[in-house]
C-alpha cells in the first residue's frame, strides 16, 4: 500500500510463491481492510491495521478480472473471466 506520494506505507503478500501475484486490489472507504484478487482465482481480505491476511476464500475457478467494495456496506464484488459477479458479504469484519 503506497501513499499518494508514493511512499510504501504497508507491505502486504499472499505468502504464496507461485501463481499468488494480485490481478486487481482497493482499500476500503474506512481505510481498515485491502481486497485483493490474484491469479490464482482466490480474494485476499488484509487487515490493514494488523497488517495481515484476515480472510481468504476461492472467489472463482476462471481468471479473475477485478474486485470492488460497496463504500458503505459489507459487500465485495468479484468478476471473472467466465462471465460471472460474485458478491460476497464481509461480516466478519466492520469495513
Amino acid at each position: 500500500v503506497t501513499s499518494l506520494s508514493g511512499d510504501i506505507t504497508t507491505r502486504l503478500a499472499s505468502g504464496k510463491r507461485e501463481g499468488g501475484d494480485f490481478i486487481a486490489s482497493m482499500v476500503t472507504a474506512q481505510g481498515g481492510w485491502v481486497h485483493a484478487v490474484a491469479e490464482d482465482g482466490f480474494l485476499y481480505s488484509f487487515d490493514l491495521g494488523k497488517g495481515e491476511l484476515g480472510h481468504l476464500l476461492k472467489a472463482h475457478e476462471k481468471d479473475v478480472i477485478g474486485v470492488v467494495s460497496h463504500p458503505h456496506r459489507n459487500l465485495v464484488a468479484t468478476w471473472s473471466d467466465d462471465g460471472t459477479l460474485r458478491l460476497w458479504r464481509a461480516s466478519a469484519h466492520g469495513d
